[in-house]
């Protein structure tokens, strides 16, 4: 009998560490509530994680199959619960976060030649897609014509019925603990996401490529919650986008492709958790503000397209990918704040808050280093808004007191021509000294 160590992989669907694991014999699921991750999170990230841990069991259950939980760090628990159960091997979908790195290697040493590691997190995992040379690439543009280039496979059936997995007498499955999310949640599990690409696909994809950009977020997916988790499998997204095809088609896949090039970039520059790409940016002068940066948090600035977005995000747990751009140039480029403590606070109010993809958010959107234009993009506030929510319901909705208009509101905690300056002037000095590091 094997194990299934299910991860950010919540899913039976084109699950290639499932498929193999059962192609052996039977086998059981195991998800580990690991206190590095959990303790370390929102309460509605915690409570988001379990309803689709408890929908995976759902699933298992099904299909004839067990899934167990267990609570403590992954090098302590997978050894004992092979030793309980006598089992042979132990199935994984890789990941490739610098602590996901870490955690793999600590298991790997816990159980020498008894992990069996599976592609299955990206469409495109890192370190498949490389320059002629052999290194990673850094730029987009071109990744993406690679990644284009090497699509292939078609996804994973979900398994009809597991083979029959015999556990002791009384043994514990396990159980989940009760979290309780402060934001409205959406529905939980495989059968949930596989609705929600279907509704997307056939109602809002064939004009993706014209209404990604509405800061009420109308144009988009909605699918990233599903995505972080591993509920959807983005390899059987692309395939099902692509059927359809057409402009949206195109342009949302290169959105995922954008996915991809984000676990890239943080799988072979790990110091992007802590640094800026370029180190260079980290000489910006940076103001740790407490008052500035409670008041961008909670969505008090006086900016309405900021204060908007911040108020949404704390309300619902989601943002589009527009608003999000737009809170961290506001963050990194005008107020001056420390970015890491931003992101972090960021992620942490986001139900689809991905480690590599809001870090590579927050420094492209930051001019950080991982973006080829100039550092001097520097968004006009009340342009975004008038662009990308011309009717201003999105505004008027979540910041009633600006009344509607696009410029600053009450008592604003910036002069934003003034920060605009601040920041070029900064960014000009550090620019000269020397080329991209």
């Amino acid at each position: 009998m094997n194990l299934v160590w299910h991860r950010a992989d919540l899913r039976l669907h084109d699950n290639p560490a499932l498929a193999a694991a059962l192609r052996s014999g039977p086998a059981l699921g195991l998800v580990v509530l690991d206190p590095n991750i959990l303790s370390n999170t929102s309460a509605r990230r915690r409570a988001w994680f379990c309803r689709n841990v408890a929908a995976l069991r759902e699933a298992y259950a099904r299909c004839g199959g067990t899934l167990l939980v267990r609570s403590g760090l992954p090098w302590e628990v997978l050894p004992r619960v092979v030793a309980e159960l006598g089992l042979r091997r132990v199935f994984a979908v890789r990941n490739s976060t610098p602590y996901a790195r870490f955690r793999d290697r600590k298991v790997e040493e816990a159980l020498p030649g008894r992990v069996a590691w599976f592609h299955g997190q990206y469409v495109q995992e890192p370190g498949e897609i490389l320059k002629p040379d052999g290194g990673p690439y850094t730029v987009f543009t071109p990744y993406f014509r690679r990644w284009w280039a090497a699509l292939e496979g078609e996804p994973l059936e979900v398994p009809a019925r597991f083979p029959p997995a015999a556990l002791p007498p009384e043994y514990d499955p396990g159980s989940l603990p009760e979290e309780s999310s402060d934001v409205p949640l959406p529905p939980a599990g495989e059968e949930a996401a596989l609705g929600a690409l279907e509704a997307f696909l056939s109602d809002r994809l064939p004009l993706y490529h014209q209404t990604r950009d509405r800061l009420d977020g109308s144009g988009g997916s909605r699918l990233s919650y599903y995505f972080t988790l591993g509920v959807l499998s983005p390899r059987l997204a692309v395939r099902r986008a692509l059927r359809v095809g057409g402009e949206g088609a195109r342009k949302w896949v290169s959105e995922l492709a954008w996915r991809d090039f984000s676990g890239e970039l943080l799988h072979n520059f790990p110091h992007m958790a802590r640094s800026a790409f370029d180190p260079r940016w980290d000489g910006l002068p940076w103001q740790d503000d407490p008052e500035l940066f409670g008041a961008w948090l909670e969505g008090r600035t006086g900016i309405p397209v900021v204060d908007a977005a911040m108020r949404e995000l704390r309300a619902t747990g989601f943002l589009s990918n527009r608003a999000r751009m737009v809170v961290a140039q506001f963050a990194v480029k005008l107020a001056l704040l420390p970015w890491q403590k931003c992101e972090r606070a960021f992620r942490d109010l986001l139900l689809d808050g991905d480690n590599a993809s809001n870090l590579q958010g927050w420094q492209w959107a930051g001019g950080l280093g991982v973006d080829a234009a100039p550092y001097f993009r520097v968004f006009n506030l009340a342009a975004q808004a008038q662009t990308h929510d011309p009717g201003g319901d999105w505004l008027r909705r979540w910041v009633p007191e600006s009344e509607g208009r696009l410029e600053p509101y009450g008592r604003p905690v910036l002069d934003l021509e003034a920060a605009r300056r601040r920041y070029l002037e900064a960014a000009a000095r550090i620019a000269r000294g020397g080329p991209r590091g």
